[in-house]
C-alpha cells in the first residue's frame, strides 16, 4: 500500500462521534430503551429495540461500536443516533468498550466478540433476529467491527466466558483503519495506533494480528466501507486495500466513496447518499425484507 504526502499523518480524530455521521436524525421510531446494562467486566451497552419487534417477527439488529482512536469517546446512547437504521426496522445495541488508559489490544477486540455473544444470548428478550446481526461501527469502531466479524469461531481472542460468537450477517465498516501494520510504517506514526497497541516485544507482529486486512478469506459475511476521499484522519487508501482483498477473496463488497468527503463530516446530500447505499445494500444481501 501506498501512503502519498496527503495521507501519510495517520492520525485518528479524538472527538465522539454520536452515531454514525451518516444517520438522519427525525422521525426516529418511538424506541423501547433499555440502558446501561452489564455485558462484560465493568463496560455497558443500550438496547433500544424497535416497536415493530416481535416474538413471532423479531429485528434484524445493528451492533454499533464508537470511535475515538480506542482512547476516548463513548456509546451514543439515544435512539435518535441511529434514526436512519431505525427506520429500516432495525433494533440497536450500543457498546462501550476498554479504552486505551483501561487497557490496551487486543481488549476491545474481545470485547467487540462478547458485545456480539451477548446480543445472541439476549435475543428472545429483545426480539432480535440472530440471523440478522450487523456489526457497524464508525472510525475505530469500525476497526472493532470488522475484527469481530471476520475473526473466526475460535479465535483465541474471543474471551469463552462470554460465549459463542454469532456470525454476522453483515458488516458496516464507515471509514475504519484496516492495515495497523502499515500505519505504524509511516514518517509519523499515528499515537493512537502505537498507544493502543501498547508496549510489547514484537510491535509489527502484534500490528499484524489487529488488523482486518490480515483476516480476508473467501466466505466472509457481505462488508459495506464507506469512506471520503480526503479523510485527513483515517487514509481513503485503507478502504480500497480491503476492498481490493475481499473483492478478490470473492466476498460480497462495496465500498460507498464520498468524493471530498472528510473523517465523516460529509455534507448533507453525501449523507443521504451514503443512507441509500447503506440501504440498498442491506436489502440486496437479505439483511432487511424487501
Amino acid at each position: 500500500m501506498i501512503f502519498n504526502a496527503r495521507n501519510s499523518s495517520f492520525l485518528f480524530a479524538f472527538a465522539v462521534l454520536a452515531g454514525s455521521p451518516a444517520l438522519a436524525q427525525t422521525e426516529t421510531p418511538q424506541a423501547i430503551a433499555h440502558a446501561n446494562i452489564v455485558y462484560t467486566q465493568d463496560q455497558m451497552i443500550d438496547v433500544f429495540v424497535n416497536p415493530a419487534a416481535t416474538v413471532d417477527r423479531p429485528a434484524p439488529v445493528l451492533v454499533y461500536f464508537h470511535g475515538g482512536g480506542w482512547a476516548r469517546g463513548e456509546r451514543p446512547k439515544t435512539a435518535a443516533s441511529f434514526g436512519y437504521f431505525m427506520r429500516m426496522g432495525f433494533s440497536v445495541v450500543s457498546v462501550d468498550y476498554h479504552l486505551t488508559a483501561q487497557a490496551t489490544a487486543p481488549v476491545a477486540v474481545t470485547d467487540a466478540l462478547c458485545a456480539l455473544s451477548w446480543t445472541q444470548a439476549n435475543a428472545e428478550k429483545y426480539h432480535f433476529d440472530v440471523s440478522r446481526i450487523v456489526a457497524y461501527g464508525t472510525s475505530a469502531g469500525a476497526h472493532l467491527a470488522l475484527m469481530a466479524g471476520m475473526l473466526p469461531g475460535d479465535t483465541a481472542i474471543a474471551d469463552k466466558k462470554c460465549g459463542p460468537v454469532p456470525r454476522v450477517a453483515a458488516i458496516l465498516d464507515y471509514f475504519g483503519p484496516t492495515d495497523l501494520e502499515a500505519a505504524l510504517k509511516v514518517p509519523r506514526p499515528s499515537a493512537s495506533v502505537v498507544n493502543w497497541l501498547g508496549q510489547v516485544e514484537n510491535l509489527p507482529s502484534l500490528a499484524r494480528r489487529m488488523s482486518p486486512i490480515n483476516l480476508v478469506r473467501a466466505k466472509l459475511p457481505p462488508v459495506f466501507i464507506v469512506h471520503g476521499t480526503l479523510d485527513p484522519t483515517v487514509p481513503y487508501a485503507q478502504s480500497v486495500l480491503l476492498f481490493d482483498a475481499l473483492k478478490a477473496s470473492d466476498v460480497n463488497v462495496e465500498i460507498h466513496t464520498v468524493e471530498g468527503g472528510g473523517h465523516g463530516r460529509f455534507s448533507d446530500e453525501d449523507k443521504k447518499a451514503t443512507d441509500s447505499a447503506a440501504k440498498a445494500f442491506l436489502l440486496s444481501n437479505g439483511v432487511l425484507e424487501k
